[in-house]
C-alpha cells in the first residue's frame, strides 16, 4: 500500500486503503462484493473506486445485468508499471518547473515595497518603475532570496532522492 501513496503523491483516507487492499490484479470484483469484503457502505466503496479510477490506478468494464437491466460494473487495479511510468513522468516534469524555478531565482535581484498586497519585482521591473512600487508607489527595497534558493534546492533533491529509491525497490 505505500507504494501506491509514494507513486501519484496523494493521502488517500482508510476507506480507499481499504477497497485498494480488496481488489486484485488478475481478477474482477463489483462494488457490492468489496464492500462487504471491506466492511464499508457501498457508497464509500464506489467514491474510494472512483479515486482510485482518477488516479489510473483502478479500472473497471461494465456490462448490463440481463435479469435487472441494470449496470454492473466489475473492478479491478491496473498494473503497477503503467502507474510507475505515469509518476515517473510527472515527477520528472514537477523537478524540471522547480529547475527553472530556481535558475530564475539564482538570475535575478527582486525588489519589494513591503506591501503585502503588491508584487516581487524583478531588477528590470523595479528599473522601469524607477524602484517606487506600481502599486502603492513606496520605494522599493532588495529582497533576500536565499531562503526561497535553499527551498528550491532540498525539495528538488528531496524529489529525486524519492524517484530514486521507489524505482531502486522495484
Amino acid at each position: 500500500l505505500v507504494p501506491y501513496e509514494t507513486i501519484i503523491g496523494e493521502k488517500f483516507d482508510g476507506n480507499v486503503l481499504k477497497v485498494i487492499e480488496n481488489l486484485s490484479f488478475d481478477y474482477e470484483s463489483t462494488d457490492v462484493e468489496i464492500a462487504s469484503k471491506a466492511n464499508i457502505s457501498v457508497n464509500a466503496v464506489r467514491k474510494a473506486l472512483y479515486k482510485l479510477y482518477d488516479s489510473r490506478i483502478a479500472t473497471y468494464r461494465r456490462c448490463r445485468d440481463i435479469k435487472t437491466g441494470h449496470f454492473l460494473h466489475y473492478w479491478k487495479l491496473l498494473p503497477l508499471k503503467s502507474n510507475l511510468l505515469t509518476f515517473r513522468k510527472k515527477a520528472m516534469l514537477i523537478v524540471e518547473k522547480l529547475r527553472q524555478r530556481l535558475e530564475y531565482e539564482r538570475d535575478n535581484v527582486f525588489f519589494h515595497c513591503g506591501e503585502k498586497e503588491c508584487h516581487i519585482l524583478t531588477f528590470d521591473e523595479a528599473v522601469e518603475s524607477r524602484f517606487k512600487c506600481p502599486i502603492c508607489s513606496q520605494p522599493l527595497n532588495s529582497v533576500n532570496n536565499e531562503k526561497t534558493i535553499e527551498f528550491l534546492r532540498n525539495k528538488i533533491l528531496e524529489l529525486e532522492t524519492e524517484i530514486q529509491n521507489i524505482f531502486k525497490n522495484l
